[in-house]
């Protein structure tokens, strides 16, 4: 069943590469009308990424770009022409939200900020995705992920001391930053059914990192506890909660309570160590976190990860084995939630599409994919033609390379 909570609402989508389409990409699975404006000949940056060779080469339409545009439709428009002034006021007068996430001031500089485009539509949800946000010192400054990364403080928790931080293997603040600018679209359409007014939103990427690592900066302004690079320890303290080497492949286990210690020790055959006095509580197993590692490898050194998984589960003891991609996607858990979609071929790609669809249920009707990822400006003329422009207008525009 098609999802329809969103259907009415139309979102001209002025965002490229992650963060601003994870947005509004989870507004067009709920059935938003989403219109993707595209830089004529080039396209939204991340139709380059990801895509060196294979079957992604020289298409346009890449992993990054696929994984991020389900449902769209692409217009292709030059924002520096003067021409496209008209068609934007049409677009945005017919629009109930536009989404951006240019560095702060740009819309701005071409008249196509919040306090234009609200002068054509006073009901206009403007959502802006930036990396430091639209004020302060930095507000100018162009940011990817890695340097939000770094500049919250997230790069310092992660990594081991002897090698200093790292970054995390994906690019976990743009897509933080998208679902937080899509929950804070939302709200904005929900108040304005209320109040009929529209609304500027400014989501700061740096804002959102500095969010997710919230507790651990709670701890430190109020406790004066200095977080730390704690490897694949926890953060809450619980030594025996870390990544251990089993007979074969690695798991994950998050033994953070003393009855989950108990059970953990029994059901890897070692229940020796329960009373053992350098493991017998929290503090004990603190000081002597080294040596109690040894004696849980030890134990874990009989069978492979998915047999700790399954029998850890049983003990409750909650633990995971570290599955790679293939792994994760032959999981049965995941094969059940049906999180995969299988789209039509789009573009220059020769062969259905698989995507990572929404990652939430709703019934009776839930979040759908049924459009593919758009080919550079598909649907320009598609669009236009609802603006009211006729054939031979839309011809004149592409002659003077408006579109």
């Amino acid at each position: 069943m098609k999802n329809n909570n969103f259907s009415g609402v139309r979102v001209v989508d002025f965002t490229q590469v992650l963060s601003g389409p994870y947005a509004s990409a989870q507004l067009a699975l709920l059935g938003a009308d989403v219109i993707k404006i595209e830089q004529p000949g080039t396209g939204d940056q991340s139709r380059q990424m990801m895509a060196f060779d294979g079957i992604f080469a020289e298409t346009g339409m890449t992993p990054m770009f696929l994984s991020v545009n389900t449902n769209k439709r692409s217009m292709t428009l030059n924002l520096k022409h003067e021409g496209a002034q008209e068609v934007i006021r049409r677009l945005v007068e017919s629009a109930d939200v536009v989404v951006e996430n240019f560095k702060a001031g740009t819309m701005a500089r071409m008249g196509l900020g919040y306090d234009d485009l609200k002068k054509h539509n006073p009901r206009l949800i403007y959502c802006a995705v930036s990396g430091y946000g639209q004020t302060g010192p930095r507000a100018g400054a162009a940011a990817y992920d890695p340097a939000i990364q770094a500049s919250s403080g997230m790069m310092s928790l992660t990594g081991f001391e002897e090698n200093g931080p790292t970054k995390t293997g994906f690019w976990v603040t743009d897509m933080a930053s998208g679902i937080t600018a899509a929950f804070a679209i939302a709200s904005a359409l929900f108040r304005r059914e209320q109040t009929g007014e529209g609304q500027f939103i400014d989501v700061s990427m740096l804002d959102v990192a500095i969010s997710f690592i919230g507790p651990i900066v709670a701890n430190y302004v109020n406790a004066g506890v200095m977080p730390g690079l704690v490897g694949n320890g926890s953060q809450a303290g619980s030594k025996v909660s870390t990544i251990y080497p089993t007979g074969d492949g690695f798991i994950q286990i998050a033994a953070a309570t003393q009855g989950q210690f108990q059970s953990l020790c029994r059901t890897i055959g070692r229940p020796e160590l329960i009373d053992d006095p350098r493991f017998v509580d929290r503090r004990a197993r603190r000081d002597n976190a080294e040596e109690m590692r040894e004696e849980i490898i030890l134990g874990l050194a009989s069978h492979d990860a998915p047999h700790w998984e399954s029998v850890l589960a049983e003990a409750g003891v909650p633990a995971a084995a570290v599955a790679t991609v293939p792994q994760m996607l032959e999981n049965p858990q995941v094969l059940h939630r049906k999180l995969m979609m299988q789209l039509p071929p789009s573009g220059g790609l020769q062969k259905e599409v698989q995507l990572v669809g929404a990652p939430f249920k709703m019934e009776p009707a839930g979040p759908v994919g049924e459009r593919p990822p758009p080919a550079l400006g598909e649907h320009t003329d598609e669009v236009l033609s609802e603006l009211g422009y006729s054939g031979p207008e839309i011809v004149e525009l592409r002659g003077r390379g408006v579109i």
